[in-house]
């Protein structure tokens, strides 16, 4: 089920499978997220939950293996409205015979997504409830256009980092040609998708998490660019699928709760 939410500056659409974020759109109508072409890419914001990265073989959780899907299963899995207003929505999901046999704990998951004029605001929020302490890794996945305009390219786009020692990244196809550009132990959690002479494009904050990667697909010249928030493993981490060993691996405390929040917006 498709799901609008608007505010004075902005329409967004998603989706209860997945709790996938399928559009935002400005008044005017312009749109910003990439729109599933499968001749590229046929999604365009997985969640990434409770697992980051491909799956090169069982993953170790605890020190037993369990068939982990790639980026986990929140991605696929079919959430309910718990809240819903003009501007926002809240969509929950929770573990199932199937989530269990391949992540053995109790859990709830929520999505939230609100509109606050032209920014939109997402929380990825855990429930463990569990005895037990529960390791997880979470992400975001949404894909912008790049171009974002008509008669430009790609390669006239940059990431602009508030870290002042950190340079910006002029995009080049050939950069994404070993998957994803991680960064980590930024100051700033803030990165602008801008064009290198208008400076237009997206403000993208990502407050509750300790990376962000960037990542478009191999040798496919595609259009878009997404923005990957992580509290995950490295790029040099993903041969390793012991979860215990991922840096960042993420832990909650019997029957404590976590927001992971990012929101973006157009600048």
């Amino acid at each position: 089920m498709n799901i609008t939410l608007k505010s004075n500056l902005a329409t967004v659409v998603c989706q209860t499978l997945g709790a996938e974020l399928l559009s935002y759109q400005t008044a005017s109508g312009k749109e910003y997220l990439w729109q599933k072409d499968p001749a590229y890419w046929a999604k365009t914001s997985p969640v990434l939950f409770p697992y980051i990265g491909a799956v090169l073989a069982p993953v170790l959780i605890e020190g037993k293996p369990y068939d982990m899907p790639r980026h986990g299963f929140v991605k696929d899995a079919e959430f309910s409205v718990a809240e819903q207003g003009e501007d926002f929505v809240k969509l929950i999901t929770s573990d199932t015979d199937f989530t269990r046999s391949v992540y053995p704990y109790h859990f709830t998951f929520s999505v939230t997504f609100r509109l606050d004029g032209a920014r939109l605001e997402v929380s990825y929020e855990v429930t463990n409830l569990n005895d037990t302490r529960m390791p997880f890794l979470i992400g975001g996945h949404p894909a912008f256009f790049c171009p974002m305009e008509d008669g430009e390219h790609f390669t006239e786009y940059l990431l602009h980092f508030e870290d002042e020692d950190v340079e910006d990244l002029h995009l080049q196809y050939p950069m994404f040609d070993h998957d994803a550009i991680l960064y980590e132990n930024l100051k700033h959690r803030t990165v602008k998708l801008i064009h290198q002479c208008t400076e237009k494009g997206i403000q993208f904050d990502f407050p509750g998490y300790l990376s962000v990667a960037f990542w478009t697909p191999i040798q496919k010249d595609a259009p878009f660019l997404c923005i990957e928030p992580w509290c995950g493993g490295t790029m040099d981490q993903v041969p390793n699928t012991d979860m215990l060993q991922k840096k960042y691996v993420q832990y909650l405390s019997p029957k404590e709760s976590r927001a992971y929040p990012f929101s973006f917006q157009p600048c």
